[in-house]
């Protein structure tokens, strides 16, 4: 048992060290999370302007904090002025659908309560007073009960209304911490490397070209992917005449994000209700293009994503809950960086620096890249 437990020493630390670590980063999210989200989200856009602030300043010889500058507005300027843009449009449709979905939820529940109601008249005109009595009765608890559902969703939509314009703050907070922190980024490497070992900041290297590959691959092929899915959405329910087509092309970008969920979540029941309800075009129409989404993902995600680090789809969806569940929706697109940092962090063994392994029969630092 012994020599078991040796033998697989590095795996049972590897695997403790992820735990505790997880266990710290829930409790920072869980606490600080309020103050610390657009800084760390400000330090990752000046990570990601950096090369192209590098090429800028050396090449063109243009000073750093104008090179940071240009690069800022280049990268993130005109996506910043089309997440406010998009924002208000979704804010208006959003409190539009709030205002309809009760009624809509209502207009399902009469429906569905006069067709049960026929279909009982037809085929059990034997049933005794009572036992229609009863199954009335049960009847309109469950239209309650969606009913109840309906006033839930419009609340959750309020909700989301409100959540907006902090989003909205949140991510121009972090253009800005991000051009002071890619304007002073070399004073701030300096300064790290003055108190770092030089076995440390050799490790350190190999770590940050990792993570910065894997991160930075990791956000430009999601954004790839979630706009084509987006761009696919808001076509096909334009197409179709859908009301809210904008806002229901979000929600879909949105679930595209979530592993073992997906546009599916969105487009099998409201195509499955759509043909149960009588309207067959819609509900063709929504399969068709939930078909292409599908198609088109399978085709274009292992070419994009390619040259990132992979993410298990289970691991992937317990750290997004573990992240919503700390930081709400903050933690739950934080939660694949985090999982594509410690993956790095495992792969590179920076965690010998704590453990200060001397095993030389495994490979050094970066060796299997």
């Amino acid at each position: 048992m012994l020599d078991l437990i040796l033998k697989y020493r590095r795996q049972l630390i590897n695997t403790a060290l992820f735990l505790v670590a997880v266990l710290l980063v829930y409790v920072i999210l869980k606490w600080l999370v309020p103050f610390v989200i657009p800084l760390i989200i400000g330090i990752l856009i000046a990570l990601l302007i950096e090369p192209l602030v590098r090429l800028l300043s050396s090449k063109a010889r243009i000073p750093r904090w104008i090179s940071s500058l240009i690069a800022l507005l280049l990268v993130f300027g005109g996506g910043v002025a089309l997440v406010v843009v998009l924002s208000a449009k979704l804010v208006i449709e959003l409190a539009d659908l709030a205002k309809k979905i009760p009624y809509w939820s209502q207009l399902v529940v009469d429906r569905f309560y006069g067709d049960v109601t026929r279909l009982i008249e037809i085929y059990n005109t034997n049933l005794t007073d009572e036992l229609k009595t009863k199954i009335n009765e049960n009847l309109m608890v469950l239209g309650e009960s969606l009913g109840k559902l309906g006033v839930s969703a419009a609340q959750a939509a309020l909700h989301g209304i409100s959540s907006v314009p902090n989003l909205v703050v949140i991510l121009l907070l972090s253009v800005f911490i991000g051009y002071f922190v890619s304007k002073d980024f070399l004073h701030f490497k300096r300064k790290i490397g003055t108190w770092m070992p030089v076995d440390v900041k050799q490790k350190g290297k190999v770590v940050y070209a990792d993570l910065a590959a894997a991160i930075g691959g990791y956000i430009r092929g999601q954004t790839i992917l979630i706009t084509i899915t987006a761009v696919q959405v808001l076509a096909g329910l334009l197409i179709l005449q859908v009301p809210y087509a904008f806002s229901l092309s979000l929600l879909a970008a949105f679930l595209d994000i979530l592993p073992l969920l997906g546009t599916g979540t969105l487009f099998v029941p409201w195509a499955a209700f759509s043909l149960i309800t009588g309207d067959i075009r819609l509900g063709i129409g929504l399969l068709i293009v939930y078909g292409l989404i599908v198609v088109v993902r399978q085709v274009m995600e292992p070419r994009i994503l390619a040259n990132t680090i992979g993410l298990d789809p289970l691991a992937t969806i317990v750290v997004m809950y573990a992240g919503y569940q700390a930081a709400g929706f903050i933690g739950l697109l934080l939660a694949p960086f985090i999982l594509i940092a410690f993956q790095s962090l495992l792969k590179v063994r920076a965690f010998d620096l704590i453990l200060g392994s001397n095993d030389k029969n495994g490979p050094p630092a970066g060796g299997n890249r």
